[in-house]
């Protein structure tokens, strides 16, 4: 499991690689965060700072490295996208994605990624109807898009996504609370089969055409999703 916390992406961010991290070509592509700080001697001891980003790095490119190998170069891209995503989509607590393997379902083969956004809807602005196709627009959908087709050993791709949701008057107030009252979690599921998602990706069905052909779950009930129209 990659994990990114708040402090994580903090790092990174003063490094100017979060993209790198999070997206795609993290995968093997990595390149080391360089020491920016100026007036350091090339040969003075790394600060403490520095071996922990370092390690986490090293980590990192290490867990994608053998995710790779079990399968293949597209599962460690799609890794990257969802876990950039969930974190550019608001992600307040851990982020944290996975690959757990490969599920059967109907007599076809899913590859899953299972992925915790960190993300607390705010029940003043998020209906309970509206979170799953929230998920699906910003995360899994746009996900997807960075492809023009997918190479899995599986007759198809499950997204497993964990968020929550409360009511709170803006995000200080929910950090002042979130020890106490983290909200109640809620969980989409989406059973989509690459020859589908080639379709969509291709621009010859639409999102919605691509969600009715799938299996989509919400904390395990099946439900169809309806997107909303698009402005004209």
């Amino acid at each position: 499991m990659i994990s990114v916390q708040r402090s994580a992406i903090s790092f990174r961010r003063s490094c100017g690689s979060l993209a790198l991290l999070l997206a795609i070509g993290v995968a093997l592509l990595l390149p080391a965060c360089r020491t920016q700080a100026q007036g350091v001697e090339p040969n003075a001891t790394p600060s403490e700072d520095q071996q922990e980003a370092d390690s986490a790095r090293k980590e990192i490119v290490s867990s994608l490295q053998d995710l790779q190998r079990r399968y293949g170069r597209d599962a460690v891209m799609m890794e990257g996208h969802l876990l950039g995503h969930a974190v550019r989509g608001g992600s307040i607590v851990d982020a944290a994605i996975s690959l757990p393997g490969v599920e059967e379902r109907g007599g076809k083969r899913f590859l899953v990624f299972k992925l915790d956004t960190g993300i607390i809807y705010n029940d003043r602005e998020v209906g309970a109807a509206s979170r799953p196709t929230r998920v699906w627009n910003d995360i899994v959908e746009v996900s997807l898009r960075k492809f023009r087709a997918l190479s899995f050993q599986a007759d198809g791709v499950a997204f497993l996504l964990g968020y929550a949701h409360k009511e709170y008057a803006d995000e200080a107030e929910l950090r002042a609370h979130l020890h106490d009252s983290p909200g109640t979690t809620e969980a989409a599921a989406f059973y989509l089969l690459i020859s589908d998602v080639t379709e969509l990706v291709n621009n010859r069905i639409s999102s919605q055409q691509l969600l009715d052909r799938a299996t989509v779950l919400i904390d395990g009930t099946p439900t169809r999703l309806v997107l909303e129209a698009p402005a004209p």
